[in-house]
């Protein structure tokens, strides 16, 4: 689980929504914005459209935020970011969703470079 103060709040959602920078892949979609704080902030969003049944959803969001859990020394500071979604998931595994989500952060320019 996210530490509380890297999630975002649900009106700060609606925010970055709106802001509309996004990059994508085939499986998620990451929304995101600049903030003014010393850390970065990130909430998780899957569609019924991806699945009807709670339990796969709830699932679906754990192996995300585990993911940007374990990401989270490597994330640059100063961003609020959503994460979606999108496609065909199925049986995937922590690892391939690791490497999604390391994807998008690179593409949106949210990864430290060393």
């Amino acid at each position: 689980m996210l530490p509380r103060a890297h999630r975002l709040p649900a009106p700060n959602v609606r925010l970055v929504m709106h802001g509309r920078r996004s990059v994508s892949i085939s499986t998620m979609r990451l929304v995101f914005r600049k903030n003014d704080l010393p850390l970065s902030r990130f909430a998780v969003v899957v569609s019924t459209k991806i699945d009807k049944r709670a339990t796969v959803r709830n699932r679906i969001k754990r192996l995300i935020r585990e993911s940007v859990r374990l990401l989270m020394p490597e994330i640059t500071r100063g961003v609020d970011c959503v994460l979606c979604a999108q496609g065909r998931w199925g049986q995937v595994s922590q690892r391939t969703v690791e490497g999604n989500v390391r994807e998008l952060l690179v593409k949106a320019g949210a990864l430290k470079k060393y």
